[in-house]
């Protein structure tokens, strides 16, 4: 094949790539789902965008925290694997990383917990640091500058995929007298089942007399599996719960029958970024199991996302499109969030020391004594 045919190949190619994923084509199919599903659809009657970056922002305005436009193999990277594209740590409200996952770019790179970052790829606004790492594509460098004790540090980071594990600590806790199985789980993804499900096994085998579930930093994920979870724990019979959708009926959730895999008392433990499936089971077992709630507010996303293919090169809308509700008809919570019956603000090993007398005083109404 001669050369210059060849490179008339390969333009036909990227024309005809773009018409595919023309961005007129894709505010259209983001109009017309918007139109059949969208759960707050009287908030978009009559408007119209140039586009879709325009009506995301637009969305925002009239409170939508959540619909927003993703990848759709990153999408199920996450959601079927638990695994990320990205640099693999995670940060502070101050910059500091307070995590490095094992075997992410962020550890081969050389980032230590600790570190203070300055800027990622330039940019010192620490709320766009994630949405710039985002828009950096696979393979690709990303230049971050950190400070390590006196020193500033530049780091060249190559993007790519990293596991985000859903338990990410498992132990028990001597409180006095009493056993304290503690489970710290980051998200909601399929993997999380197996997981869990093997860290009961392991917490009953060693004989705890109360569960510690923290749920601090977890944005959420599934609800298929915030619900398998909480068959483990909690039994009934009926409605557990249901998904109520603006198009067609409800989805319901009813309760497994049989006996739980675990029966001694929980308390869960959340923050300003527990959301959505997170913040669901936290409901589901202040209500159904009594489990004693403490932390701060969390994010108060009551409502869940379905996703809809925009173009054939993989941008997929994620879009809200059903409110999650307990069989009275009441929403699991709202904007505010869930209100803790203990109100701890502290992070670290200080907000779990007041976490876990919170629940020697609600559950077994004594004070606790940590020992080593």
């Amino acid at each position: 094949m001669s050369i210059p045919l060849l490179l008339l190949i390969l333009l036909l190619q990227i024309v005809y790539a773009q018409e595919v994923c023309s961005k007129e084509e894709a505010l259209s199919r983001f109009k017309e789902v918007l139109t059949k599903y969208y759960l707050w659809k009287d908030r978009v009657d009559g408007v119209e965008w140039g586009s879709l970056d325009e009506a995301i922002t637009y969305l925002r305005k009239k409170g939508d925290r959540w619909t927003a436009i993703t990848k759709l193999e990153e999408d199920r990277l996450w959601y079927s694997k638990a695994k990320m594209l990205g640099v693999g740590i995670r940060w502070d409200d101050d910059g500091q990383i307070r995590r490095v996952f094992r075997g992410s770019p962020a550890e081969k790179s050389g980032l230590k917990e600790g570190d203070i970052i300055i800027s990622v790829n330039g940019v010192e606004d620490k709320e766009l640091w994630s949405q710039t790492i985002r828009s950096v594509p696979v393979g690709n460098i990303i230049n971050m500058v950190v400070k390590r004790g006196e020193n500033t540090i530049n780091f060249r980071i190559i993007k790519g995929e990293f596991t985000v594990p859903p338990i990410e600590d498992v132990r028990v806790i001597l409180l006095d007298h009493k056993r304290i199985g503690y489970i710290a789980m980051t998200n909601f993804t399929n993997p999380a089942i197996e997981d869990f499900k093997k860290t009961l096994e392991f917490l009953n085998s060693q004989k705890v007399d109360a569960l510690l579930l923290d749920l601090r930093n977890n944005g959420g994920g599934l609800i298929s599996v915030a619900k398998a979870i909480a068959d483990m724990l909690i039994r009934g019979e009926g409605v557990m719960f249901y998904l109520e959708s603006r198009s067609g009926g409800p989805s319901i959730y009813e309760f497994k029958s049989g006996e739980p895999l675990f029966k001694k008392p929980i308390l869960v433990f959340v923050n300003r970024w527990t959301a959505s499936a997170a913040e669901l089971l936290t409901v589901l077992l202040r209500t159904y199991a009594k489990a004693v709630v403490a932390g701060e507010l969390t994010v108060g996303k009551y409502v869940g996302s379905n996703m809809y293919q925009l173009d054939s090169c993989g941008n997929v809308l994620r879009l809200v499109t059903f409110e999650m509700k307990l069989p009275n008809g009441r929403s699991i919570t709202d904007d505010m969030g869930i209100l803790p019956d203990c109100v701890i603000k502290a992070n670290g090993d200080d907000g779990l020391s007041m976490a876990l007398d919170c629940l020697m005083q609600k559950v077994f109404q004594e004070p606790s004594v940590a020992q080593p």
